[in-house]
């Protein structure tokens, strides 16, 4: 690959416009980035319903918000700063043009059909082979000849943020002292949901082992809250007001339970252990595998199966197949980890 025009960019911009988890593993460059280049100030482009994620971070220097009614604004607000570099990880027909009318010397991106032309570096896809996405997105640093270190996704919140998190919970009648473990039901696609039953059933045999359950319910999942909760008696129903408000509830709760959804990733990059139910997809792909904070279950049915398609009948049977009493004693060894008892490998998987 050859070398970029422009070998010390005087500023960057990274693009990644859409889903919470996408955003968030993205930021995994931003650690790249400073260690290369300590003085080159770094902006982000994101989607509004992404962007609280990125509030205060002390890693960006501005929050570029995509107008996705007027994106002619943005393309000119982009080519006004005069990036240096621009690194697009998204690579798609709504990122792509916006690089190249920037004018910018040097976009990186990836090497898709139809537009990957625009980049002038250029990235293969993985294809086949899994790889833990940040991963994959670091590579396009390295072909820009930038030394990358260990995955490490990050967020910020403030310590009002913090106390406001412990207020909801305590207003909600949750304890201090004894462990709590976050919920959250939904995954955008209900081929990747782990049923509201299962959950219900493993938030009982937490509460009888002592441990408080929190269910938070995003928009959209009042009905399967309520199927949930209806189901145990030891569920904390609490409606979460915003985003922002969200990371502040989770970084009260000891572990989160979830399926394959942008809140495991924003667990892990708030540092808080989390317990991901996978399906469709396998965890390699999703799962930072040498965190000993992340236990990633999939049935055993899927060991050979790798990803499968959404529509697939087996889809939603395959995530249905992970046990309460599976996810129940993943919670329980993480648990232990956290308090400094637990050993085991660094991420324990089936499937």
């Amino acid at each position: 690959m050859k070398p970029p025009r422009v070998l010390h960019p005087g500023q960057v911009l990274l693009v990644q416009l859409r889903r919470l988890g996408d955003v968030v593993l993205t930021t995994a460059l931003l650690e790249d980035l400073r260690r290369a280049f300590p003085h080159t100030p770094v902006d982000f482009l994101v989607g509004d319903r992404a962007a609280p994620l990125l509030e205060h971070h002390l890693l960006i220097r501005d929050r570029l918000i995509y107008d996705r009614q007027h994106p002619m604004r943005t393309w000119r607000a982009v080519r006004r700063r005069g990036y240096d570099w621009i690194v697009d990880p998204q690579s798609s027909p709504r990122t792509a043009p916006l690089a190249l009318v920037a004018g910018t010397p040097v976009r990186a991106g990836f090497a898709v059909r139809g537009w990957g032309w625009v980049y002038t570096h250029r990235l293969p896809r993985a294809g086949r082979a899994v790889e833990y996405v940040p991963r994959e997105r670091q590579r396009l640093l390295e072909m820009l000849g930038v030394r990358v270190g260990p995955v490490r996704t990050s967020l910020a919140i403030t310590t009002q943020e913090r106390a406001s998190g412990h207020e909801l919970l305590a207003s909600q009648g949750i304890r201090a002292g004894a462990p709590v473990i976050g919920l959250v039901l939904s995954a955008g696609e209900s081929a990747k949901e782990w049923p509201p039953g299962h959950f219900a059933l493993m938030a009982d045999g937490l509460a009888w082992a002592g441990i408080q359950v929190v269910l938070f319910e995003m928009p959209g999942d009042r009905e399967k809250a309520a199927h949930a909760s209806a189901g145990s008696r030891a569920v904390v129903r609490i409606p979460v007001p915003g985003l922002r408000d969200f990371m502040g509830a989770l970084a009260a709760c000891d572990v989160l339970v979830s399926a394959d959804t942008g809140p495991a990733h924003i667990a892990t990059a708030l540092r808080i252990p989390r317990v991901t139910i996978f399906g469709p997809e396998p965890p390699a792909a999703w799962a930072p595998a040498d965190d000993r904070s992340v236990i990633a279950l999939r049935a055993e049915t899927a060991r050979d199966l790798g990803i499968v398609p959404k529509d697939d009948p087996r889809a939603a049977a395959l995530t249905a197949a992970v046990t309460p009493t599976q996810v129940f004693e993943a919670v329980r060894t993480l648990l232990a980890r956290r308090s400094g008892s637990g050993g085991g490998a660094s991420v324990s998987r089936s499937g």
